[in-house]
Order: C-alpha cells, then structure tokens, then sequence
C-alpha cells in the first residue's frame, strides 16, 4: 500500500484535534444568537439543563449550566421557539459539537408570560393566594402608607382623592423605583419600613399603567414574599384595570387603579359624612316635632290653670274645717281622759293599802304559829329515826365485832381473807384489831 503521508507532515492525537477544534470553534463563535425549536429538554439533577434545538433542516445540541440558567425566570419545553446566546463548543471526552448556552428567552413576550404562570402556580400552590390569609382592612384608617415613585402622577392622584373624600387621613411616601432591574429590592425595602412606622394602618402598593415589560418588578417572587410576610395589609393597585400582576393575587385587596384604592380605603369616610348628614336631619326633625308638642301640651296646660285667689280661698276653708275638728276631738279627749280618773280613784279608795297590810299581819302571824308546830313535829319524827338507825348501825357495824375480840385478816394487796384456800404457807397477813394491827405469816 502506498504511504500517503510525507515524513515531515506531524502526526497529532485524537485529544489534541478535539481541543484545537473546540478553540478554534469558541474562538470563532464566542457569542451567537440562535433561534430555534426545542426539541428535546432534561433537567439534570445536578441543576444543569441539557437541550437540542432545530429548524427545518438540522439540529444543535445545548447544553446550560446550573450557574448561569438559575436566573432564568422560566423552565424550557419541547416545542417552545427559543432566542439563545452563546458560544460554540467542543466536548471534548467525545467529539461532541454543542453551544454553551448563557442566556434563553422566548421569542416574543412568551418568556414573560411563561414566568408569570410559573411563579403563580408556584406561589398559589405554597398558599401565598390562599383568602385565609389575607388580613382585613381597617373600617377607619387614621394613616396610610403608599409605596410608589414620586416621580409619577400616582401620588398625586391619590392625594386627589383622600383630600376630596377624606382631609384627616394622614398619608405617608414610602419612595421606591416601580421599574427595572433595582425595583424589586427597593420594592420590598420600602415595604419593610412601610411597616416599621408607628401607627400605620394600611398600605398602598401603586404604580401607573405600562408594559408587561414596565410592570415585571411586581412580578417578581421577593416582592410577593415581602407583601406576604407584611404585618399591615397591604392594597396592590399597579397598572390599569385590565393588567394583573403577581402583586394583586398576594395583596391583601386588589384595586383597579391607585386613585380607586384611595376611595376604597376612604369609603367609610364618605359613608359617615353621609350618615351624619342624615342623622342630623333626623335630629333636627325630631327636635322640631318634639318643641311642636309640647307647645300644644302648654297650651292644653294654660286653659287648665285656675286662678291662684279660687286655690286660696278653697284652701282657707279647708283650714277652717281641720281646725274646728281639731278642737272638737281635743275636747272629747279630755272629757274620756276626765272620766277614766274618776274611776280609777274609785277603785284605789276600795284596794287602801293600809287594810291589806292588817289582813297580811294576821295572815303572816297564823301561818307563823302553824310553822313552828309543824318544825317541832318534823323534828321529834326524825329523831327517833336518828336513834333507831344508830342502834341498828350500831349493831352490825365491823367495830363493834372487834369490841368482841375479833380480828380481819387482809393480805398485803388489802384482800380480805375469808377462807384458807385463799393463802398460801409462808404467806404474810395483816390482822385487824380493836385497837391497832398485828402482822403475822402463815405456818
């Protein structure tokens, strides 16, 4: 076989023509932009997203790194029609041709809108949507907050209406940019010192209408996050009627725009100016009916009134008459009291206490005689008892046994002894005399 290659011609490896092909492809292609249709998508667990895309007649392979598709607002899908940017390489392990991907987007506002809808399922999916959480809005703010560029009209506007609808409202400017890329850090400063003045009773998130583009910094996950971890309820009014952001499903309440969550937030202002005009006007009827009557009851009064001289004079004659009642009642009072003297001094002449004391003496001197009698009786009766029970004491008393030269016989317990059984050889005795003791022991 005829050699081909010429002795001076370098012979080089498989792993060096893969690397001086991978410098000279990212050389030539550091940053190219590429549309294309995806046409296979893998998440690698390590967080690095492997991808082909193609047109009609071929086919890329592309791989992202975790580091750069982390700030990707939006997951690719097969069948998404991509812009891409980045650099053509080799790998070299295999040969493989690739694109190191750094930045995706969809073509059109198909990004956006995929980053809306992912954010949302994902925060409605965590709770952030759910109406249990949504704190109630004060009937009677006092100081309202409103966190919003001054540089708009928005402030403006709604200083319109609270000072139409409600003047003692105390409003406070929470200064932040609502546009571009430091918005959303600013956005959720101002809410945290939103919330950290004294007294605040709510808080209005605004900003004026635009693109979906002006308003992305209220689509952005911190800033819901920062509106739900709020301790003040907060009222989203961004855009125009017809735009919704991520901001209005976490607020507490969405307004159309900010000058409608300024009436909102005065109603019951305007509601109680209302209310007192009408109950001032009830006041006012009710007083005027109220005077109407009784001015009719004063009048009804008058024709009633007598004349004070009729009163007198009735009153005089009533005098009278009490008086001749009194003197007459004074009189048989005396004559009853008179009477019942009388009678009194009757009986006490007929119950003298001299006569008493006479019939008492005599009594007391009867019954006197009759005593002593009866003391001498009792006495002799008892006497001779005296001397018959003596005799008989007398008689049976242990004494007078001894007087007979008896004796008792006690143990040294002072036991009677009544028979020989109840002591024992040896035993010592007391023997009882007339006169004195003898102490012996058994034999």
């Amino acid at each position: 076989m005829e050699n081909l290659r010429e002795n001076s011609q370098e012979v080089i490896s498989v792993s060096e023509v893969n690397k001086r092909a991978k410098n000279l492809l990212e050389k030539e292609f550091s940053s190219t932009w590429i549309e294309g249709e995806i046409s296979s998508f893998t998440a690698h667990s390590s967080g690095h997203w492997y991808f082909t895309i193609k047109d009609e007649k071929s086919s890329l392979s592309c791989v992202m790194f975790s580091y750069d598709n982390n700030k990707i607002l939006f997951e690719p899908q097969v069948g998404d029609n991509l812009i891409i940017n980045g650099k053509i390489s080799l790998y070299s392990p295999t040969g493989r041709f690739q694109l190191n991907v750094k930045h995706i987007e969809l073509a059109g506002e198909g990004a956006l809108l995929r980053a809306f809808e992912q954010l949302k399922f994902k925060l409605e999916k965590e709770g952030l949507f759910d109406p249990a959480n949504k704190r109630q809005l004060p009937q009677m703010p006092k100081k309202i907050g409103i966190v919003t560029s001054s540089d708009g009209a928005v402030f403006q506007d709604v200083i319109n209406v609270l000072g139409r609808r409600s003047p003692n409202i105390e409003l406070i400017l929470i200064q932040t940019a609502v546009q571009g890329e430091k918005a959303p850090p600013e956005i959720c400063s101002a809410i945290s010192k939103a919330t950290s003045i004294k007294d605040i009773d709510a808080i209005i998130l605004a900003r004026g209408g635009g693109s979906i583009e002006d308003l992305w910094a209220f689509n952005n996950e911190s800033v819901a996050r920062a509106i739900h971890n709020s301790d003040i309820p907060i009222i989203s009014a961004v855009g125009h009627e017809t735009d919704f952001t991520i901001a209005d499903f976490v607020a507490d309440l969405r307004a159309p725009t900010p000058s409608a969550a300024a009436e909102i937030l005065s109603q019951s202002y305007s509601q109680l100016n209302e209310s007192l005009e009408g109950y001032k006007q009830l006041i006012a009827n009710a007083i005027t009916s109220l005077i109407k009557r009784e001015f009719q009851e004063l009048q009804n009064l008058s024709k009633r009134l007598r004349h004070p001289g009729d009163k007198l004079r009735e009153l005089s004659q009533k005098l009278d008459n009490i008086e001749t009642y009194i003197k007459k009642s004074m009189q048989n009072h005396l004559l009853s009291q008179r009477n019942n003297l009388n009678l009194q001094s009757s009986k006490l002449l007929q119950q003298s206490p001299v006569q008493n004391l006479q019939e008492s003496k005599h009594k007391l001197s009867d019954l006197s005689k009759s005593l002593t009698f009866l003391i001498s009786q009792i006495s002799k009766e008892k006497r001779s008892s005296l001397l018959a029970l003596s005799s008989t004491l007398e008689a049976v008393s242990p004494l007078a046994v001894l007087n007979r030269g008896y004796s008792i016989l006690t143990t040294k317990r002072g036991k009677v002894v009544t028979s020989e059984k109840e002591v024992e050889a040896g035993e010592e005795l007391t023997a009882k005399l007339k006169e004195g003791e003898i102490r012996t022991k058994v034999l």
